[in-house]
């Protein structure tokens, strides 16, 4: 492959960068108003034009909070924050979806199993509600993959812990194209076998019980897409008809 002359990187990028060192080495505060773009603009000689550009890169990033009429404002950062946009939304070739399916399984059982101890009796009710809505879309595969991840993503805020929910929104953003292609092609079944296993395993709080059966269900996932010499094509016997 031809090599290229490099570009210079953009006045609004070298802006950004500034502003976030100012803000992730603490000079400015949570809460604290930043300079107007017009003062922006002055301090570093360079056009509005650049100056709005950088500002929305970092409200995009969560680490500024922009309000109408009154001004940009230093957000109160978290390592979710950090974390949410480390991999773009984008169609995964097999290797790397491989490399996305093998991490959960062994990211997701000692997640449900923490999740099991911390969850709040609402938030088990919201994943009862996800599940029927899986149920109510089965013949709708974005939807009901939408519902999926979902369900998912709610164990992962159960924990409380702001860094498992970054991963869960890295995860989702990454399976969802391909989560919509199994989805299409095997259908719905054993999602809804697995979901309502996990659903009566938290409401019963048991979180060994919660971790078994999400491991299984991430092992299955993994069968479906990669095979490997195992069969998880099929749902139990005694799995849910949709």
């Amino acid at each position: 492959m031809a090599l290229h002359p490099v570009s210079r990187v953009k006045l609004s990028t070298q802006i950004e960068n500034q502003l976030k060192d100012q803000i992730l080495t603490g000079k400015w505060k949570p809460g604290e108003r930043l300079p107007s773009e017009n003062e922006l603009a002055e301090i570093f000689q360079v056009s509005r034009v650049s100056i709005r550009q950088a500002l929305q890169a970092l409200s995009a990033q969560g680490l500024i909070e922009t309000r109408i009429g009154d001004g940009s404002f230093i957000s109160q950062p978290s390592i979710g924050t950090f974390m949410q946009d480390v991999i773009p939304d984008v169609y995964l070739a097999d290797d790397s979806l491989r490399a996305v399916l093998e991490f959960r399984r062994v990211f997701e059982g000692p997640v449900a199993e923490l999740a099991a101890t911390r969850a709040t009796d609402e938030q088990i009710s919201q994943l009862a509600v996800l599940y029927h809505q899986m149920w109510e879309h089965a013949d709708d595969a974005d939807k009901n993959s939408y519902y999926d991840l979902s369900f998912h993503m709610l164990i992962g805020e159960m924990t409380g812990n702001p860094m498992i929910t970054g991963v869960y929104r890295i995860l989702n953003n990454v399976l969802r194209s391909s989560w919509h292609r199994v989805t299409a092609s095997k259908g719905p079944k054993m999602g809804f076998y697995y979901h309502e296993r996990l659903l009566n395993a938290f409401r019963q709080r048991n979180a060994k019980l919660c971790r078994e059966i999400m491991e299984e269900h991430v092992a299955n996932s993994w069968f479906l897409f990669f095979g490997d010499g195992e069969q998880a094509n099929s749902a139990p016997a005694d799995a849910p008809k949709a």
